[in-house]
């Protein structure tokens, strides 16, 4: 499916693709990691070769959940936790903050967190209502990213245009 959802919650109304568990009111981060299947760590294990040979200066992260491979890395790449991903979101914008969806893409290997803004914003006639969403890449391909948006991110597609 395009919108590689692996898995998501949503808060109000449904998502074009269909996926993901509605919940009845926007939760905060700690809950929203439970109600998006989030609340794994990722673990880094050596890398080896079908003959058992040891893959020097790489790591496989792990999903410790399932053990799911979600992508070797460097050992210079340091992993950051879902749980603190998103706890840096609460940080910034304070208390009573919630959030709107969250998820996993491509098996896992990325995840995000969208908090609805306080604020709204008239342009051009049109209210703006905006967003913040954070995505955590677990797969090596990016660090952890940050950015305002007036898209309501529910997969892959809207996470890139972000």
């Amino acid at each position: 499916m395009s919108a590689n959802v692996e898995t998501m919650f949503y808060v109000r109304e449904k998502p074009w693709h269909g996926l993901g568990t509605r919940i009845e009111k926007a939760p905060t981060s700690a809950d929203a990691l439970v109600y998006a299947d989030l609340d794994w760590d990722v673990i880094q294990k050596a890398v080896y070769t079908e003959d058992g040979t040891l893959i020097s200066g790489y790591k496989v992260n792990t999903r410790s959940t399932d053990n799911a491979a979600l992508g070797i890395v460097s050992d210079r790449y340091k992993v950051v936790q879902n749980r603190d991903a998103f706890r840096f979101t609460d940080d910034l914008l304070g208390e009573g903050v919630t959030y709107e969806t969250a998820g996993a893409l491509q098996g896992g290997r990325k995840a995000w967190m969208l908090a609805r803004m306080p604020q709204r914003y008239i342009v051009a006639g049109d209210e703006i209502a905006p967003y913040l969403v954070v995505m955590n890449s677990h797969d090596g391909s990016s660090g952890i990213k940050i950015a305002m948006t007036p898209v309501r991110v529910v997969c892959q597609n809207s996470a890139m245009r972000s």
